[in-house]
């Protein structure tokens, strides 16, 4: 058959629609140029960023024209709609990243994973060159951007199959890491082979356990298969390459299937159409957003021990107008059957009612922990560009939503009004193990001021619960006043109270004195103590603000009730309300005792504070004749409890032996106490 001479051949067809693809790239390029400069005409005049009018016009547009040219309109405004949001995002990154040009990621995997891919999609969104570091280990990307050995990790948090990913927000509760973008990316699942084999001819599918998950419902079509997990699809896709049995197969992405050189049997196996995974991007340090651009924030937060804790929590949420996107518990560490919220909502923290929000919701919550601030993007509730239709298409007769006015901030102390009872007036409940420390109960903490041996705490430990304490007490880090005294045994001695304190079956306690050691002994102790030396270290103050753990909050030797609320904020405003005030005694020009106990304090502080506080007699002493007396009289002024040093051998004690009780001065002790009514 001749071949029409006005029809041009197949080559030439080809080339003809190679040219007008580059034309369509070269299109794009200049699209994206001129996208550019809009975004930094609307930085300049403080123009929004998403005009939805204009949008709508340009769909309305395109469909228009395409039909006038016999284009389909649903594929005209399918391919502009995705222009649009790429837009969208590429002038949002002008404001966010407009700093820098590129930038190093680390994720979990190896080149052509889902991991890998969605990173490069999340980088060249925001209109970045990127390099990337693919790791084996959650714990190595970490690692690396802890290091500062990469600017960001891109992990995934969760999946629309299979949930989230519990690691990831361990990691979140655990380290002080920041969510700082968001991104969303379609999993496609093909089961690949060596060769064009029928399915009933496979024996074994190789993939990554959430792969195999994703698409249970396609292998549990296919019987005689078997599965076998590995640590990524990209490690399945390449073993089955390797071993050329036509008889195994691989889940994973067709771009992996295709650099394996394997043949795709299937594609779109997956147990939903759509199957959507939502990373985030993660960093050293939170990157302000600018308040027009459409923001998600993330926070974790544990509830008081109340009724009704959780529900109040969400209306502060509700009164400022703030729309939550996500809510999942999570166990507490540590702590059987009790759980941590992970929130997600819509709202820049930029913003006055979100700020105003957040500091609402610090006197509502135990503990609270803004993991980020970011430009939303896995949002349902956004007006993506492909949702949005003409005014005239809504809904007749819906209104508008209502403006939900702020809650008047109620009137408190300037310098601590999260502490203050005028922000909060019913008594905080603070959980030390299974114990609650406020309100009508009283608790008493023992031990000795330092942890000497295994053996000494361990002994002393049976001894104090035997005669009714209820915490173990004991200093591993000693601040001293002098350079030659005993500094304590540190870590090694925080494993001995650790162990002291579950054979009695007892929560401990123990001084933090730098930032440094503040997550290490978060780790085993059940409370955190602040000493008197540096109820003024204000990084110190701030580190343990940042860890769920309690705090026991000692007055400075010569601070005022003032200066010692205003110190307890600082924890309270990172997030942590779990603060228990200890007053130790305050210096005077008395010498009769190491220091002068001011008793008054509890009385003063029951008044302005909803935080409870114990007293500590032995510090307020200095005398071990004085001791059981003054914490009588602390239970009798309406302290919520005390805190006793006591020695096997008080008199060879390393330190502070003068005010340590011996047991059976404890046990007379605890007699006493339990006569005395506040």
């Amino acid at each position: 058959m001749s071949q029409d001479p006005s029809v041009p051949s197949l080559t030439e067809l080809r080339q003809q629609l190679d040219q007008t693809d580059d034309d369509i790239v070269r299109l794009l390029a200049r699209r994206l140029q001129t996208v550019g400069l809009i975004a930094k005409a609307k930085a300049e005049h403080a123009t929004a960023i998403r005009d939805p009018e204009r949008e709508r016009a340009v769909l309305a547009r395109v469909e228009n024209l395409a039909s006038s040219l016999g284009i389909s309109a649903p594929l005209a405004r399918k391919i502009f709609s995705e222009l649009i949001d790429y837009s969208v995002s590429r002038q949002v990154a002008t404001l966010v990243d407009s700093d820098r040009s590129n930038v190093s990621v680390a994720y979990q995997g190896q080149p052509l994973t889902y991991n890998q891919l969605a990173a490069e999609q999340y980088v060249a969104g925001r209109g970045l060159s990127g390099r990337f570091v693919g790791l084996a280990s959650l714990t190595q990307v970490i690692e690396q951007l802890a290091s500062s050995q990469v600017d960001l990790a891109f992990l995934p948090i969760e999946n629309t199959v299979a949930g989230s990913v519990n690691q990831i927000y361990d990691v979140l509760r655990e380290r002080d890491l920041h969510i700082v973008g968001e991104d969303s990316f379609k999993i496609e699942l093909c089961l690949a082979a060596v060769a064009d084999a029928p399915l009933p001819a496979l024996r074994r599918i190789y993939s990554h356990p959430l792969a195999l998950e994703q698409c249970s419902a396609f292998i549990d079509g296919l019987p005689q298969v078997q599965t076998t997990p590995f640590a990524d699809s990209r490690d399945a896709m390449r073993a089955v390459a390797e071993a050329k049995d036509p008889t195994l197969a691989a889940v994973g992405s067709p771009e992996a299937a295709r650099a394996h050189g394997l043949v795709i049997l299937r594609s779109d196996i997956g147990n939903q159409d759509e199957i959507l995974m939502r990373y985030v991007a993660l960093a050293r340090a939170p990157v302000p957003v600018d308040e027009r651009v459409s923001c998600k924030t993330s926070l974790i937060l544990s509830t008081r021990h109340e009724k009704g804790a959780l529900l109040r929590c969400l209306q502060v949420l509700a009164e400022y107008g703030l729309s939550l996107t996500k809510l999942e518990s999570r166990p507490r560490p540590n702590r059987p059957w009790e759980y941590m919220f992970f929130i997600d909502f819509e709202g820049n923290v930029a913003e006055p009612r979100v700020a105003t929000a957040l500091e609402a919701l610090r006197t509502e919550a135990l503990y609270l922990k803004v993991l980020g601030c970011y430009p939303a993007k896995a949002t349902p509730q956004a007006a993506q560009a492909s949702e949005l239709r003409p005014a005239a298409e809504s809904a007749a007769g819906e209104a508008p939503a209502a403006v939900v006015p702020l809650k008047p901030a109620a009137r408190a102390s300037k310098h601590y009004k999260l502490a203050d009872r005028a922000t909060r007036p019913a008594d905080t409940l603070v959980r030390v193990g299974d114990l609650l420390i406020g309100g009508d109960g009283f608790v008493v903490i023992a031990g000795p001021c330092s942890v000497e041996s295994a053996e000494m705490i361990e002994k002393t430990a049976r001894q104090v619960r035997e005669s009714g304490a209820h915490i173990l007490r004991g200093g591993v880090f000693k601040p001293r006043t002098g350079p030659y005294a005993f500094q304590g045994l540190g870590l090694a001695g925080l494993d001995m109270l650790a162990a002291a304190g579950k054979a009695a079956g007892m929560p401990i306690v123990t001084e933090v004195m730098s930032p440094e050691q503040v997550r290490p002994v978060a780790e085993k102790a059940d409370m955190l103590q602040i000493g008197a030396r540096n109820m003024q270290n204000f990084a110190l103050l701030n580190a343990v603000g940042k860890v769920d753990r309690p705090v026991l909050l000692k007055r400075g030797m010569s601070s005022t009730i003032e200066e010692w609320l205003a110190a307890a904020e600082y924890i309270l405003a990172q997030g942590n309300g779990q603060v228990v005030l200890c007053e130790r005694g305050i210096r005077t020009f008395e010498s009769a005792t190491r220091n002068t106990l001011d008793l008054s304090a509890v009385v003063v502080l029951r008044e302005r504070t909803h935080l409870p506080v114990i007293v500590d007699p032995s510090h307020g002493t200095g005398r071990r004749a004085y001791v059981a007396p003054m914490a009588w009289a602390a239970r009798a002024c309406g302290a919520h409890g005390v805190s006793i040093e006591v020695h096997p051998e008080p008199d060879k004690a390393l330190s502070d032996g003068d005010q340590s009780l011996t047991y059976g001065e404890f046990g007379k002790l605890m007699q006493g106490l339990g006569r005395v009514r506040g």
